[in-house]
């Protein structure tokens, strides 16, 4: 290591810190980014700003980190679309295995299945049967095919026998427009972006995505009640540009840990549906890498090519 990069780590760090949420604003995403960004700039002193960059499902805000310089500053917010977005496209903009370093997981997100109130249902056996009355009429919001919505909705409708069709937005804050206003039925996503629409009566959640119900909605039954099988977990995550030193890299894995583990920071993330996850950068790493060649290998198996 030079003498100039072991000053700029011990000195790190001396200037504001970026984080890209590759997603509109106003989504779960960014308001888990917010939560946490929030809590680092108190911790390392520095300003911590988020920056909205959605499209592209993902890749141009992904894009931006990946260009980024390798210093620490610069840190992009992932989810499960992160790694199946190279299955999906012929000209990906990155390599989405080698241009990144992982840096900290924050939580696992539950995807919840919310329908508008209007609609006239509601539980999921009630859902199925209107939904199957409705067959080709059905329409559902998605951050596209290349996310854990994406995933969710079309497993969903195959498994429980519905013809639907998915209306694919840049953020899931645009979807939630057309959810609200009814324009579509459904929506698969992580409870930050739908509980205060469920508290203002707007929205009804019906089921919960994973295996099993979570502790902080226990009363929300597991779709796989109703529709057996069914199953996909979403989560979020930090990573930072490949070449990021590690001491830079475990000294924000160590604060973020620290962030989580406060009981302010877990009761916020708990009570927005989430599941707080710490785990080091070499297990988050090889999270990384098991997920990438499931979802390449779930593609390949279904018949979906890269466009």
């Amino acid at each position: 290591m030079s003498v100039t990069a072991a000053l700029a780590q011990a000195d790190f760090p001396n200037r504001p810190l970026k984080i890209v949420v590759p997603y509109a604003a106003g989504g779960g995403a960014d308001q888990v980014t917010r939560l946490i960004s929030l809590r680092l700039g108190e911790r390392l002193k520095q300003t911590v700003i988020v920056e909205n960059r959605g499209g592209g499902s993902n890749t141009i805000g992904m894009s931006v980190v990946a260009k980024s310089p390798p210093d620490g500053y610069t840190l992009g917010l992932v989810t499960p679309t992160f790694l199946m977005t190279q299955s999906m496209m012929k000209q990906h903009p990155y390599d989405t295995m080698k241009d990144f370093a992982a840096v900290a997981m924050l939580g696992d997100a539950p995807l919840f299945l919310a329908i508008p109130s209007s609609l006239p249902v509601n539980n999921m056996k009630e859902f199925l049967a209107y939904s199957r009355a409705h067959q080709g009429q059905m329409n559902w919001a998605s951050g596209g095919s290349t996310s854990t919505q994406g995933l969710a909705g079309l497993q969903f409708s195959a498994m429980a026998d519905l013809k639907t069709t998915q209306i694919q937005y840049k953020g899931s804050s645009q979807g939630m427009t057309d959810l609200l206003s009814g324009r579509v039925q459904f929506m698969f996503n992580p409870m930050p972006s739908i509980i205060g629409h469920v508290k203002n009566g707007q929205l009804k959640v019906l089921g919960v995505a994973s295996s099993e119900r979570v502790s902080a909605y226990p009363e929300i039954p597991a779709i796989s009640d109703t529709v057996p099988g069914f199953h996909m977990a979403g989560w979020f995550g930090l990573v930072a540009p490949a070449g990021t030193p590690t001491a830079i890299v475990e000294r924000l894995n160590r604060e973020i840990g620290d962030i989580i583990r406060s009981a302010e920071t877990r009761n916020s993330l708990i009570e927005s549906g989430l599941e707080p996850r710490i785990m080091s950068t070499a297990d988050m790493g090889k999270k990384l890498h098991a997920e990438y060649t499931k979802y390449a290998k779930t593609f390949a198996e279904v018949g979906i090519k890269p466009e």
